[in-house]
């Protein structure tokens, strides 16, 4: 089954190794460990610091009446679970202006 892709607000730190995020959603506080091509940024983040960005995040319930849908984040769980439920509103854009983290420069 093939859910639809969006970007949601987060905060964003180095992860772990170099090829991942730790991203904090903006919302609820549910965090994970993304690899960096499904981040979007308009400066990477220095160590121990944090930027303004987004994930990406596929919907995998939007129930009709309810303010809020829920998403899947592609990464490992930190605080909380991979799935989880935010506002409708911040479904609202697909596209995003922030850029991508060039993978060559890995």
């Amino acid at each position: 089954m093939t859910h639809e892709k969006y970007f949601i607000d987060c905060r964003i730190s180095p992860g772990t190794f170099n090829d991942e995020f730790y991203v904090i959603l903006t919302d609820n506080g549910s965090s994970a460990l993304v690899n960096r091509k499904n981040v979007h940024f308009d400066a990477a983040p220095e160590k121990g610091a944090e930027v303004d960005g987004q994930v990406q995040a596929y919907l995998i319930d939007d129930p009709e009446g309810r303010d809020v849908a829920l998403i899947e984040l592609p990464g490992e769980p930190v605080v909380g679970g991979l799935r989880t439920w935010v506002p409708k509103s911040l479904l609202a854009r697909q596209e995003t202006h922030l850029k991508s983290f060039p993978t060559n420069s890995l």
